[in-house]
């Protein structure tokens, strides 16, 4: 009960008093509470890291990420089913067999008859099992079907799906007997009596003739993307952009290569060659007796070149072809005509061009049949033009060649299997 006597003031004054007292006795109470909570989790989070532990010490020690894991890099797991096929489609057969073993739900593609099915018949146009499954069928015709091809002098070379590479004809001077052994090239291109390949780590190897160290003088490094052999040098052009040429030099298709970056494609031909830029144009340096290097077009709208003996032939953005160089056997001025074409090579003194719809045109020079024997048809994928013969591969991944055949390099072309 209050003092009567008591004034405002006063209570004023014990109530202050009593309200300060109960916000001290709050505040340490709300400590007390944080104190015994932070304890609390302090306590939890121990009994979890020990439990953890005691998981880990007591569960079956996980294998490490594999490099075809880290390769793979997809989440297969929760990837839609028709994703999952379309890159099953798009793998190389190599690719799937590895991947088949990373995880179950990619394992069960591997199993589905019906989809190497698609695959065999997507990949090679075959519509007939050559095996007792058609997972075999594919792993037959993967290893033993061509990708890419490129003819030299009386000779040719071809890389296999599988990244190995086999030669056959003219080995006057070791182009077919020291050919490099082993898998994992993604390009070859094949001189006059030398060839240089392209390994999938980006380094080079040359075999063949040696007279003016094209091969001794193969550059070293892991940086290449692309290369071409000559006559009697080579060119190659590095991931940055830029060119190096090695090899005979009598009229500067070493010491005038160009020079900066900004390059995507480069041919080597006689004593000549040609590159492409990013920005479509082209640029020639070496032996210009035939106008090979001055008459090179100007502009852009380029997408490849091929260099030849003495003349080179390019294909525009538009699918056209324009040639210049020596004329002698019709070589510039009979360039096939009208668009749709999507590869060209130029060879001794003839010129062959692969059209969108398949089908193969030659022209010029025809003393060996190189072209009154080009092959009819549509089915093609890539083509090459030798010095005197040329080489074809089909769709299917089998070669075809024509024209000269003094040294077997028409004959003896290797067949669809090695089986």
């Amino acid at each position: 009960m209050n003092d009567p006597a008591e004034t405002m003031t006063q209570k004023l004054a014990r109530l202050r008093l009593k309200n300060r007292n109960r916000n001290l006795e709050r505040s340490r109470s709300h400590s007390r509470a944080a104190k015994r909570s932070s304890q609390q989790r302090i306590q939890s989070r121990s009994r979890v890291q020990a439990e953890s532990r005691i998981r880990r010490r007591s569960a079956p020690r996980r294998r490490p990420v594999t490099s075809e894991e880290k390769e793979m890099n997809i989440d297969v797991e929760n990837l839609p089913l028709d994703i999952l096929q379309k890159i099953f489609m798009n793998m190389s057969v190599e690719e799937i067999s590895r991947n088949c073993k990373l995880s179950e739900r990619f394992d069960a593609l591997c199993k589905r008859e019906s989809l190497w099915r698609q695959k065999v018949f997507k990949d090679y146009g075959i519509t007939d099992k050559i095996k007792t499954t058609w997972r075999q069928t594919a792993i037959i015709l993967y290893s033993t079907s061509f990708k890419q091809v490129s003819a030299g002098e009386g000779y040719s070379i071809a890389l296999r799906e599988d990244g190995t590479l086999v030669i056959w004809g003219n080995n006057d001077d070791g182009q077919v007997s020291d050919t490099p052994r082993g898998s994992g090239f993604k390009q070859v291109s094949a001189g006059n009596f030398h060839s240089i390949a392209l390994r999938e780590n980006g380094t080079l190897v040359s075999r063949g003739y040696n007279g003016y160290d094209m091969v001794s003088n193969t550059p070293t490094g892991s940086d290449f993307k692309q290369v071409s052999a000559g006559y009697d040098h080579s060119v190659a052009l590095r991931e940055d952009g830029t060119l190096i040429s090695w090899g005979g030099d009598r009229q500067g298709q070493v010491s005038d290569t160009p020079r900066g970056s900004g390059f995507k494609q480069v041919s080597a031909g006689y004593n000549n060659s040609v590159a492409l830029r990013e920005d479509g144009t082209l640029v020639s340096w070496g032996n210009d007796d035939e106008g090979q290097v001055s008459d090179t077009p100007r502009g852009s709208g380029f997408k490849q070149v091929s260099a030849g003996t003495w003349f080179s032939i390019a294909l525009r953005e538009n699918g056209t072809l324009v040639s210049w160089g020596w004329d002698g056997y019709g070589q510039v001025s009979n360039t096939a005509r009208g668009s749709g074409f999507k590869q060209v090579s130029a060879g001794g003194d003839h010129s062959i061009a692969l059209r969108e719809n398949g089908t193969l045109v030659s022209w010029e020079r025809d003393d060996h049949g190189q072209v009154s024997g080009t092959p009819r048809g549509p089915g093609f994928m890539q083509v090459s033009a030798g010095s005197q013969h040329s080489v074809a591969i089909r769709k299917n991944g089998t070669l075809v060649s024509w024209g000269y055949d003094r040294h077997g390099q028409v004959f003896n072309t290797p067949t669809s299997s090695r089986i």
